[in-house]
């Protein structure tokens, strides 16, 4: 498990630290002790971004910097040419955005969800991006962003990595700058078990961009009442600017420049399913007769919650209902909807879904052969139920 921030203890001693020891109170460089790096190749990572939309260039960005799809997937190495860390990116330029589709989701989980890649080649070259989420694509949720960066950097500036955090870009290339979902915990219109959308916004670096940090905001993000904030850390955060800076003005891939998003916690794959493909969904509970069900194909690029492919599923992880009936036969793969792609058919024994009177939905649940979770709702009915149910 990855730590999601430096403890109390740690930006304590940061605070009280020489100022040429550490010139601020968050997590240093890749590579120091204490850092919250997570490096491309962290075994953690269980999906990377899978598509791209509303990509809008802000200023200064040369036309070879401007392909989005250069976001998705691995770092340094997205569309397979192996271009490196450097080329292999999207400049947002001084003000643009992006925002990146998921599947399987995010979920919040212990410890950091996603982290965020750009391809500063220094420790100290940093160019940032806030960090928004949404569950629906309509509703997003910005992290808080922290800077102690005390004043205007020049174009070809440093910045120290203490003084900042919850800004993508935190760390130099190769090394993902975490966030944790549970920092967000109680937004309306947030699930924090299935996020599937990430808004990056470059930070125009003359400080124009608000700058998050306060005590109680500080308070908050390491999960302490603001009475239990060290007094050495609020005069700090107390002296922070008002916007955050970064290097400014810079030219041709001007900004943030993202190399790729990673997920460290991924929600369980949505997989179309249904009951009895050949009529009514209807089931009798006290039945001994097989439940015909079928797994359908899935593109996000066609409308689907999830990219899915029901010939990865592993067949012995799955369970149908309360009681998680595994299959009686099947997989038989064969293109049920017509629509190019292979779905998976199986039955499963009524007796041992445990459906009962008046449900409506029967829930199968399962993993894909490399491991990912999903889980599908195929609408039922229970017609032959008497009135009183034929279940306690």
């Amino acid at each position: 498990m990855h730590p999601h921030s430096t403890t109390l203890a740690g930006l304590l001693l940061l605070a009280l630290a020489p100022l040429s020891a550490a010139a601020g109170i968050f997590a240093p460089a890749a590579g120091q002790p204490g850092t919250t790096a997570i490096s491309r190749t962290d075994p953690d990572f269980d999906a990377w971004a899978v598509a791209h939309q509303d990509y809008v260039a802000g200023l200064a960005v040369d036309a070879a910097f401007r392909t989005p799809d250069k976001a998705l997937g691995f770092p340094g190495n997205s569309d397979g040419s192996g271009q490196g860390f450097v080329f292999d990116i999207v400049s947002l330029g001084r003000g643009g955005s992006i925002t990146l589709r998921f599947s399987p989701g995010i979920a919040n989980g212990p410890g950091p969800d996603f982290a965020v890649f750009e391809n500063s080649i220094t420790d100290t070259f940093l160019e940032f991006a806030t960090v928004e989420v949404s569950s629906d694509g309509q509703n997003f949720v910005a992290f808080p962003a922290f800077s102690l960066v005390p004043a205007p950097v020049s174009g070809f500036g440093s910045v120290d990595t203490t003084d900042v955090e919850q800004l993508a870009g935190k760390y130099r290339r190769g090394f993902g700058t975490p966030f944790d979902l549970q920092q967000l915990a109680g937004s309306p219109d947030l699930d924090l078990a299935n996020v599937r959308y990430v808004r990056l916004v470059d930070v125009v670096g003359d400080g124009s961009v608000p700058n998050d940090l306060t005590p109680q905001r500080l308070a908050d993000w390491l999960g302490l009442p603001l009475s239990g904030l060290p007094q050495a850390l609020i005069d700090i955060v107390n002296s922070a600017p008002p916007g955050v800076y970064d290097p400014y003005p810079t030219v041709g891939s001007a900004g943030f420049d993202l190399d790729a998003v990673g997920v460290l916690q991924p929600a369980p794959l949505d997989a179309r399913t249904v009951v009895n493909p050949f009529g009514a969904p209807e089931i009798d509970p006290e039945s001994t007769t097989v439940i015909p069900l079928v797994v359908y194909s899935g593109s996000i690029n066609e409308g689907a919650i999830d990219n899915f492919d029901p010939t990865a599923i592993d067949p012995a992880s799955l369970g149908l209902g309360a009681l998680q009936a595994p299959p009686m036969s099947g997989p038989f793969f064969i293109d049920w909807n017509a629509d190019g792609r292979l779905d998976a058919a199986y039955t499963f024994p009524t007796q041992g879904t445990g459906i009962a009177c008046e449900e409506t939905t029967v829930e199968l649940s399962g993993q894909l052969t490399n491991g990912l979770p999903f889980s599908g709702f195929a609408d039922i009915n229970t017609p032959s139920c008497p009135d009183a149910g034929c279940h306690p």
